[in-house]
């Protein structure tokens, strides 16, 4: 989706062969350039179905490549499928050249994942920790009215939701329209002189599918859950009623896969358990219906059904929650052919992002998964989506084990058979991560062992990655318990290991892994580092990361110079502000704001900033952005990315709307409406 998107081709890679005009499209890293794989009919990425526009850049034919990125694997893709299993993709020649990115990379789960981690918003919404306090860490969100940035029902009401109106009824220009429609989503709120689905419903019908789809996902976005919006999202991805109305006719695909995921989502929002059955009953007779083939509306059914945050309380509860996992069970249980294995492997994280570790049924389904994992199950399954999502889910499910003869330990033992003797690398890296999910000391001895006897290239970084999760749960657990005591033990073995690492994708994960664990003796080594490769864009900034993850407060000044001296670095640029707004630095707005205008328009520059202010959402950034957004000497698309971050500043949510979809989800099982590094509902800023 063209409406400031999220690449998995970085912006390096294209500076110098495209014109600046293409680079405007800003954000955060998601995936690579086509994480989908084959489909029964042929190719990956399929984009969005051609057809006229309204205005704008030309269809899908010639997509023009995201912004800045935020750490993703470096160097071009040629967009070609990626295949459904790990390892690399094609190469060329004699020499073996390299044509798309390692899917099995530690960054592409880290950047899908990051977001419960960093927690930005907890941080930025408090004025940002003090020294030595830990009110940050992972599920803390202080707000202090004398100390917040965060904007006033004043500031939404009274000057950003007008200006979105106005700017989205001044122009029919594709991104500014798409742009316009996302920001005031995120908002989520009504204003006194109009309501959202009365400026997104008119767009169901343009003669343009970017701008049909995303009204669609807008009404879900906003989850306005009144029967009006309701009825639209449901008939929009029922293809009937008033959504044949508002679309002038049949409702494509497309737009009806981005209303299931809608209908989740606006369900997730509420806790009207009538609305969340509403919603459940649509997704499930999409999923259930033979006739419907198309694995975009099956995937966004699956998803957006295990999104509906279903409460175990009551008699309701449990009853929809039941129906909701049986639903999702027997669809994973049919006999089928490659393709709709598939679509079937997104069921297990659904089913775990449902019920996690606690319920009744949770025994049920990590033996179901387990034996999948194991080849046990009596399924003759194809392909490594499903190996890779039982990991995942697994990781989710299964409890830690204090010995042999625990219930819960034969499924950690599994991941950890699975780690070392799994023929699909992506299974292996997802096993590990899960042990490191799990949690236990028996669990911690074995992530250690392993990170020990890990290869540096393709191993380690990833029991890098584990050992830091599990210090960061093991922290937020003890600080529930009202005491602190970081994993010393993990941190030392991680930067012995930081210490001699030369490889920057290893330095990378070392960093994440260090910030996690809040090891910070290894603050001084990781702040040398940052600062003296700057030109390793994506090294430098996972060193930010990791020095604001372990609340380093020493580090802001000089992450502050990484800032600018980033202007040309677009991803560390994005990093570097990300962490100074993790950190609590309150001048990290009017520092990038000041870069905003300093030096040469360069339109790249414009959007890694704009969008940096919109994750750190400081209020102080309402009236420059406001400005920006009405400046008729600027391009279309620095406006459009102008209001992208004025909605991100706005946001009704602590965390990214979509990482409710992306997170603990098997990324490597891609349909073109999930994610496929441009157009997909996990790539949309």
């Amino acid at each position: 989706m063209k409406n400031i998107l999220l690449s998995g081709l970085t912006i390096a890679a294209f500076a110098a062969v495209l014109p600046e005009t293409a680079l405007a499209h800003g954000g955060q890293y998601r995936g690579p350039g086509d994480v989908v794989p084959p489909g029964p009919g042929g190719g990956g990425n399929t984009g969005r179905p051609s057809g006229p526009t309204t205005g704008g850049p030309a269809g899908p034919s010639a997509p023009a490549p995201s912004g800045p990125a935020t750490g993703g694997p470096a160097g071009p893709s040629t967009g070609g499928p990626a295949g459904p299993a790990g390892g690399r993709g094609p190469t060329t020649g004699g020499r073996g050249a390299q044509l798309t990115a390692d899917l099995t990379r530690w960054n592409f789960w880290w950047e899908f994942n990051k977001d419960p981690f960093i927690r930005l918003r907890d941080a930025v919404s408090a004025g940002g920790p003090q020294t030595g306090s830990d009110d940050f860490y992972l599920g803390t969100r202080k707000d202090s009215a004398s100390n917040s940035m965060r904007p006033t029902s004043e500031d939404i009401q009274g000057v950003i939701l007008p200006a979105l109106k106005k700017a989205i009824d001044s122009t029919d220009q594709r991104d500014i329209n798409s742009s316009c429609m996302i920001a005031m989503a995120k908002i989520g709120q009504n204003h006194p002189e109009f309501k959202l689905k009365d400026v997104f419903t008119p767009r169901l019908a343009k003669n343009d599918q970017e701008i049909r789809e995303t009204a669609a996902l807008a009404m879900g976005i906003a989850a306005i859950a009144e029967e009006d919006e309701m009825t639209m999202l449901t008939d929009l991805a029922l293809d009937k009623g008033v959504g044949r109305e508002a679309t002038g006719g049949s409702v494509n695909n497309r737009t009806r896969a981005f209303a299931l995921f809608g209908l989740g989502l606006t369900a997730h929002k509420t806790t009207n358990v009538e609305i969340k059955k509403r919603a459940f009953t649509t997704l499930k007779s999409i999923l259930e219906d033979t006739k419907e083939r198309d694995r975009n509306l099956k995937v966004a059914a699956i998803n957006g059904i295990g999104i509906l945050n279903i409460g175990n309380q009551s008699d309701e509860e449990k009853m929809l929650l039941k129906d909701a996992t049986s639903t999702l069970e027997k669809f994973f249980m049919q006999k089928v052919g490659a393709g709709k294995a598939l679509i079937q492997s997104h069921c297990p994280p659904a089913i775990a992002k449902l019920i996690g570790r606690d319920h009744p049924d949770a025994a049920h389904f990590k033996d179901l998964f387990a034996a999948e994992l194991s080849g046990k199950s009596k399924m003759k399954r194809s392909g490594n989506e499903i190996s890779e999502s039982c990991a995942l889910a697994l990781g989710q499910l299964a409890m830690p084990y204090t010995d042999k003869k625990d219930p819960d330990a034969k499924y950690s033992q599994l991941l950890l058979k699975q780690y070392k003797k799994h023929k699909d690398a992506q299974t292996r890296n997802f096993s590990v991560l899960g042990l490191g999910f799990i949690g236990g000391e028996l669990n911690r001895e074995a992530l250690v062992k392993a990170f020990d006897k890990a290869g540096k290239t393709q191993e380690k970084p990833w029991c890098a990655l584990a050992l830091g999760v599990y210090s960061h749960l093991v922290y937020e657990a003890q600080k529930a318990d009202g005491s602190t005591a970081p994993e010393s033990f993990i941190g030392e073995t991680l930067f012995k290991e930081f210490k001699g690492a030369k490889n920057p994708d290893l330095q990378g994960a070392l960093a994440i892994g260090l910030g996690l664990n809040k090891y910070r003796e290894a603050a001084d080594e990781m702040r040398s580092r940052m600062l003296k490769n700057q030109a390793k864009e994506e090294m430098a900034g996972y060193l930010a990361i990791g020095l604001a993850l372990m609340d380093d407060k020493v580090s802001i000044e000089d992450i502050k110079r990484v800032v600018d001296d980033s202007t040309r670095r677009f991803k560390l640029l994005q990093q570097a502000a990300i962490a100074l707004g993790k950190l609590g630095d309150k001048g990290v707005a009017e520092q990038l704001q000041k870069l905003m205008t300093d030096g040469e328009p360069n339109l790249a520059k414009l959007s890694a900033i704009a969008s940096a202010i919109g994750f750190i959402g400081d209020k102080r950034s309402i009236t420059p952005l406001k400005n920006l957004l009405f400046d008729d000497q600027l391009g279309d698309l620095s406006r459009a990315f102008a209001a992208v971050a004025l909605g991100g500043i706005a946001d009704k949510e602590p965390l990214p709307w979509n990482s409710k979809i992306g997170v603990n989800m098997n990324y490597r099982a891609a349909v073109e409406t999930l994610t496929n590094g441009s157009s997909g509902i996990l790539d949309i800023l």
